[in-house]
Protein backbone atom coordinates (compact mmCIF):
# COMPACT_ATOMS: atom_id res chain seq x y z
CA UNK A 1 0.00 0.00 0.00
CA UNK A 2 1.08 3.53 -1.06
CA UNK A 3 1.93 5.73 1.72
CA UNK A 4 -0.50 7.85 3.28
CA UNK A 5 -0.24 11.66 3.99
CA UNK A 6 -1.27 12.66 7.76
CA UNK A 7 -4.48 13.77 6.19
CA UNK A 8 -5.67 10.69 4.51
CA UNK A 9 -4.68 8.59 8.35
CA UNK A 10 -6.84 11.48 9.89
CA UNK A 11 -9.46 10.50 7.31
CA UNK A 12 -9.58 6.76 8.06
CA UNK A 13 -9.14 7.44 11.69
CA UNK A 14 -12.46 9.27 11.91
CA UNK A 15 -14.34 6.98 9.19
CA UNK A 16 -13.08 4.25 11.75
CA UNK A 17 -13.83 5.55 15.05
CA UNK A 18 -16.50 8.68 14.77
CA UNK A 19 -14.11 10.77 16.25
CA UNK A 20 -12.07 13.21 15.04
CA UNK A 21 -8.36 13.36 14.93
CA UNK A 22 -5.56 15.63 15.28
CA UNK A 23 -1.37 14.97 13.41
CA UNK A 24 0.91 15.76 16.08
CA UNK A 25 3.94 16.32 15.47
CA UNK A 26 7.37 17.43 17.74
CA UNK A 27 10.13 19.76 16.14
CA UNK A 28 13.18 20.76 17.34
CA UNK A 29 13.33 23.79 14.93
CA UNK A 30 10.68 25.62 13.47
CA UNK A 31 9.16 23.77 10.20
CA UNK A 32 9.52 25.56 6.92
CA UNK A 33 6.27 26.86 5.70
CA UNK A 34 4.20 27.18 8.72
CA UNK A 35 3.38 30.45 10.97
CA UNK A 36 3.63 30.21 14.93
CA UNK A 37 -0.04 30.80 16.38
CA UNK A 38 -1.10 32.78 19.14
CA UNK A 39 -0.04 31.18 23.09
CA UNK A 40 -2.62 28.81 24.08
CA UNK A 41 -3.04 25.77 26.17
CA UNK A 42 -1.81 22.05 24.54
CA UNK A 43 -5.54 20.45 25.21
CA UNK A 44 -7.32 23.69 23.47
CA UNK A 45 -5.02 24.08 20.17
CA UNK A 46 -5.13 19.95 19.80
CA UNK A 47 -9.40 20.12 20.59
CA UNK A 48 -9.48 22.87 18.08
CA UNK A 49 -6.88 21.52 15.44
CA UNK A 50 -9.98 19.91 13.52
CA UNK A 51 -9.37 20.29 10.14
CA UNK A 52 -6.82 23.29 10.42
CA UNK A 53 -2.73 23.64 10.79
CA UNK A 54 -1.25 25.33 13.77
CA UNK A 55 2.24 25.88 15.18
CA UNK A 56 3.03 26.07 19.06
CA UNK A 57 6.20 27.62 20.39
CA UNK A 58 6.61 25.46 23.46
CA UNK A 59 8.19 28.64 25.58
CA UNK A 60 4.95 30.36 24.95
CA UNK A 61 2.35 26.98 26.02
CA UNK A 62 0.73 28.84 29.06
CA UNK A 63 0.46 24.98 30.76
CA UNK A 64 3.66 23.89 33.58
CA UNK A 65 2.52 20.02 32.92
CA UNK A 66 3.13 20.40 29.68
CA UNK A 67 6.04 21.89 29.79
CA UNK A 68 7.29 19.47 32.24
CA UNK A 69 5.62 16.20 29.99
CA UNK A 70 7.84 17.84 27.28
CA UNK A 71 11.07 18.19 29.20
CA UNK A 72 11.28 22.04 28.61
CA UNK A 73 15.01 23.54 30.03
CA UNK A 74 13.97 24.96 33.45
CA UNK A 75 10.30 23.17 33.79
CA UNK A 76 10.00 22.49 37.79
CA UNK A 77 8.08 19.30 38.76
CA UNK A 78 4.16 20.57 39.26
CA UNK A 79 2.81 20.27 42.18
CA UNK A 80 -0.80 18.45 42.90
CA UNK A 81 -2.79 21.71 44.03
CA UNK A 82 -2.38 22.71 40.07
CA UNK A 83 -4.52 20.03 39.08
CA UNK A 84 -6.48 18.79 41.20
CA UNK A 85 -9.82 19.87 42.18
CA UNK A 86 -9.97 22.32 45.54
CA UNK A 87 -12.90 19.91 46.69
CA UNK A 88 -10.23 17.89 47.42
CA UNK A 89 -7.24 19.24 48.57
CA UNK A 90 -8.21 18.23 52.49
CA UNK A 91 -7.14 14.72 50.72
CA UNK A 92 -3.57 15.45 49.63
CA UNK A 93 -0.88 17.85 50.23
CA UNK A 94 -2.15 20.16 47.31
CA UNK A 95 1.78 21.22 47.67
CA UNK A 96 3.39 17.83 46.91
CA UNK A 97 5.31 17.50 43.81
CA UNK A 98 3.54 15.44 40.72
CA UNK A 99 5.49 12.14 41.09
CA UNK A 100 6.20 9.31 38.28
CA UNK A 101 4.93 11.14 35.42
CA UNK A 102 5.63 10.71 32.14
CA UNK A 103 8.30 12.98 30.44
CA UNK A 104 9.92 13.24 26.98
CA UNK A 105 13.61 12.08 26.17
CA UNK A 106 13.67 15.10 24.27
CA UNK A 107 12.86 19.30 24.28
CA UNK A 108 10.98 20.04 21.32
CA UNK A 109 10.70 23.80 20.19
CA UNK A 110 7.65 23.40 18.36
CA UNK A 111 4.72 21.34 18.16
CA UNK A 112 2.61 21.05 15.41
CA UNK A 113 -0.83 20.17 14.48
CA UNK A 114 -1.67 18.68 11.07
CA UNK A 115 1.52 20.07 9.61
CA UNK A 116 0.95 20.07 5.47
CA UNK A 117 3.54 17.33 3.64
CA UNK A 118 4.09 15.94 7.18
CA UNK A 119 4.76 12.84 8.84
CA UNK A 120 3.05 12.74 12.38
CA UNK A 121 4.82 11.43 15.84
CA UNK A 122 1.64 10.41 17.07
CA UNK A 123 -2.18 10.87 16.43
CA UNK A 124 -4.30 12.61 18.96
CA UNK A 125 -8.49 12.34 19.57
CA UNK A 126 -10.71 13.56 22.17
CA UNK A 127 -13.59 10.80 22.06
CA UNK A 128 -16.55 9.21 24.22
CA UNK A 129 -15.61 6.47 26.12
CA UNK A 130 -18.03 4.54 23.89
CA UNK A 131 -15.74 5.26 20.84
CA UNK A 132 -12.74 4.23 22.36
CA UNK A 133 -14.05 0.57 23.52
CA UNK A 134 -14.48 -0.13 19.98
CA UNK A 135 -11.05 1.08 18.97
CA UNK A 136 -9.85 -1.18 21.25
CA UNK A 137 -12.35 -3.81 19.80
CA UNK A 138 -10.79 -3.40 16.46
CA UNK A 139 -7.13 -3.31 17.60
CA UNK A 140 -7.88 -6.57 18.98
CA UNK A 141 -9.52 -8.13 15.52
CA UNK A 142 -6.65 -6.15 13.35
CA UNK A 143 -3.70 -7.06 15.44
CA UNK A 144 -4.83 -10.66 17.36
CA UNK A 145 -3.72 -8.96 20.67
CA UNK A 146 -5.86 -7.23 22.86
CA UNK A 147 -4.66 -3.23 23.16
CA UNK A 148 -1.89 -2.83 25.58
CA UNK A 149 -3.10 0.71 26.93
CA UNK A 150 -0.89 2.89 29.46
CA UNK A 151 -3.32 4.60 31.33
CA UNK A 152 -2.63 8.28 32.65
CA UNK A 153 -4.31 10.96 34.04
CA UNK A 154 -3.85 13.60 36.84
CA UNK A 155 -0.94 16.21 35.53
CA UNK A 156 -2.67 17.16 32.30
CA UNK A 157 -4.61 15.71 29.36
CA UNK A 158 -2.96 15.40 26.26
CA UNK A 159 0.07 16.65 26.69
CA UNK A 160 1.04 13.77 29.58
CA UNK A 161 -0.73 11.06 27.23
CA UNK A 162 1.39 12.28 24.32
CA UNK A 163 4.67 11.52 26.10
CA UNK A 164 3.77 8.44 28.05
CA UNK A 165 2.43 7.62 24.11
CA UNK A 166 6.50 8.67 22.64
CA UNK A 167 8.33 7.05 25.28
CA UNK A 168 5.99 3.73 25.19
CA UNK A 169 5.84 3.88 21.57
CA UNK A 170 2.36 2.28 22.57
CA UNK A 171 -1.12 3.71 22.23
CA UNK A 172 -2.36 5.55 25.60
CA UNK A 173 -5.57 6.84 27.25
CA UNK A 174 -5.44 9.97 29.33
CA UNK A 175 -8.44 11.39 31.29
CA UNK A 176 -7.11 14.93 32.10
CA UNK A 177 -6.74 17.26 35.00
CA UNK A 178 -9.99 19.18 35.67
CA UNK A 179 -8.51 22.43 34.55
CA UNK A 180 -8.00 21.09 30.75
CA UNK A 181 -11.24 20.12 30.80
CA UNK A 182 -13.01 23.19 31.76
CA UNK A 183 -10.54 25.40 29.68
CA UNK A 184 -10.59 22.74 26.14
CA UNK A 185 -14.50 21.98 26.88
CA UNK A 186 -13.81 18.32 26.71
CA UNK A 187 -16.15 17.38 29.90
CA UNK A 188 -16.86 13.28 29.05
CA UNK A 189 -14.54 12.41 26.92
CA UNK A 190 -10.78 10.56 27.44
CA UNK A 191 -8.00 11.77 25.16
CA UNK A 192 -6.47 8.87 23.11
CA UNK A 193 -2.79 8.96 21.35
CA UNK A 194 -2.07 6.23 19.10
CA UNK A 195 1.84 6.53 18.15
CA UNK A 196 2.27 6.54 14.08
CA UNK A 197 3.11 2.73 13.50
CA UNK A 198 -0.17 1.95 14.95
CA UNK A 199 -2.53 5.07 13.55
CA UNK A 200 -1.29 3.60 10.28
CA UNK A 201 -1.67 0.49 11.32
CA UNK A 202 -5.65 1.03 11.70
CA UNK A 203 -6.07 3.13 9.01
CA UNK A 204 -4.27 0.68 6.75
CA UNK A 205 -6.85 -1.82 7.80
CA UNK A 206 -9.67 0.05 7.57
CA UNK A 207 -8.79 0.80 4.16
CA UNK A 208 -8.22 -2.70 2.81
CA UNK A 209 -12.01 -3.22 4.53
CA UNK A 210 -13.72 -0.28 2.56
CA UNK A 211 -11.75 -1.38 -0.57
CA UNK A 212 -12.77 -4.66 -0.28
CA UNK A 213 -16.28 -3.81 0.54
CA UNK A 214 -16.28 -1.45 -2.63
CA UNK A 215 -14.97 -4.21 -4.85
CA UNK A 216 -17.59 -6.85 -3.82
Amino acid sequence: MKTMSNSEVRALLMELTGAHWVAVGFHKEKPRGMKVSAPEAFCSAAAGAITVSSLLKVSDIPCGGLKYAFNFPGAKTPVLGSFIPGRLHPLINPQAAVGGKPRLAFSPQYLSFNAPDSRADLYLSFMLLESASEMAQVWSSVSGKKLNCKFNGVMSFCSEGAAEAMNSRTPTLALGCSKAIRTAGLQGQVCVCLPEKDALKLAAAWARKSAAGAVA
